[in-house]
């Protein structure tokens, strides 16, 4: 009776793993079947660029131009804008003039999205391995001129001061 307890389940182990492997075939088969071939690839459509992906260009925003919460003001834009930014400050001193877009890992496509994202910034290459992001916005002191008018009073409502605002007691961090 044990032994043929155990021929069972062996057969249906074996049947199991038929399945699993015959499963797996038919994924396979049918992923590759939904692939153009050579052939029916339009020509030029080699070439094309694909559209880059806002969301998985990560930026830091430096404010350098000496205005209170220029970095936030520019961060809420960039992120209502589809961007991904993963921080925001200050520069290391307060006297740039322009507002620039730095390309930090030699990929000047991503700097070029950013910078159309505000009416064509200038576009500088600075490579830095040590940052974990793939563009810096340093503000200079002509932001009001780089901003446009629709952006400049969306962002005065929002962000993480407006909810700042909402707690009693602290109306003074404007």
């Amino acid at each position: 009776m044990l032994r043929r307890a155990v021929g069972c389940l062996q057969t249906v182990g074996i049947a199991v793993f038929a399945l699993v492997i015959g499963a797996f075939s038919a994924s396979t088969v049918m992923r590759h079947l939904d692939r153009p071939r050579p052939a029916e690839v339009e020509p030029g459509a080699a070439d094309s660029v694909p559209p880059l992906s806002r969301a998985r260009i990560r930026i830091e925003v430096r404010n350098g131009s000496g205005t209170a919460g220029a970095a936030e003001r520019v961060t809420e834009i960039l992120r209502r804008r589809g961007f991904d930014v993963v921080d925001f400050g200050n520069a290391d001193r307060f006297d740039y003039e322009r507002t620039v877009v730095l390309d930090r890992i030699g990929r000047p496509e991503y700097a070029r999205e950013v910078a159309a994202a505000f009416q064509g910034l200038p576009i500088e290459s600075a490579p830095d391995s040590s940052l974990y992001l793939d563009v810096t916005v340093r503000i200079g002191r002509d932001l009001e001129e780089v901003l446009d008018p629709a952006d400049q009073e969306a962002a005065e409502g929002e962000g993480w001061r407006r909810w700042l605002r909402r707690i009693p007691g602290l109306d003074r961090l404007r």
